[in-house]
């Protein structure tokens, strides 16, 4: 473990020295939902990490204000042309639960790993339509057996008088961490703008409205960013 952790350190310092972008920045949620599902109260999620020739490698984490639930993700994209494909490494603990970040043993590992890919039709038609399966980590159905849950996704950004809106919806084809089989489980718009504060500060602020038809549920979620 200790010779794996040396082999990412030295490649993450090989590539952050040649890194066109390096970003840090913070989100603050009224609550959190992922995919359509309940996965915290008010958070804040700080992500970390840089962009190179398409690349991107980053960190991102979520924290609860009120309880002890945290989750921090390692996470690779490469973008060409119009595809970007993605490799997640999600990581979950509640407060219920000892933080145990190298424990990967398959049914107790707080850990997930997921791949997917995302193609946008053109610019004119900025339609994406991305799909995720989980393919390693604690994902099983109840007799045992590996899930592959997965999640499919439909995504279409428009602006509107200096407000930027995204209408999007997902579904999950078979019985997983989403739902019992098929299933809509999230169906979503979300509006942004940046608020003018001072004549060199302007406030990233967000709002989302979202539907959970599976669990028949509705959250609405605003933020903001620094």
């Amino acid at each position: 473990m200790k010779k794996q952790l040396l082999l990412i350190a030295i490649l993450f310092c090989a590539v952050y020295t040649q890194a066109q972008e390096v970003f840090v920045n913070a989100d603050f949620v009224s609550s959190y939902i992922w995919r359509g599902m309940d996965s915290g109260n008010a958070s804040v999620q700080p992500s970390l990490g840089f962009n190179w020739k398409g690349l991107t490698v980053y960190a991102w984490g979520s924290t609860e204000f009120r309880h002890k639930n945290n989750e921090i993700d390692l996470s690779l994209e490469y973008e060409y042309e119009n595809l970007t494909l993605y490799a997640n490494n999600y990581f979950t603990q509640t407060e219920d639960e000892p933080f145990k970040y190298f424990n990967y043993k398959a049914h107790s590992t707080g850990h997930t790993f997921e791949a997917g890919a995302g193609y946008m039709l053109c610019e004119k038609f900025p339609l994406s339509v991305s799909w995720y399966t989980t393919f390693a980590g604690n994902d099983y159905r109840e007799n045992g057996k590996r899930a592959w849950s997965s999640y499919c996704e439909l995504s279409y950004p428009f602006h509107i008088k200096g407000v930027d809106f995204a209408l999007e919806a997902g579904f999950t084809p078979w019985e997983g961490m989403y739902s019992d089989k098929f299933n809509v489980v999230n169906a979503g718009l979300s509006a942004s703008k940046e608020l003018k504060i001072t004549s060199t500060f302007s406030l990233p602020v967000f709002g989302k409205l979202i539907a959970n038809p599976y669990e028949e549920q509705l959250y609405f979620v605003v933020g903001f960013s620094l």
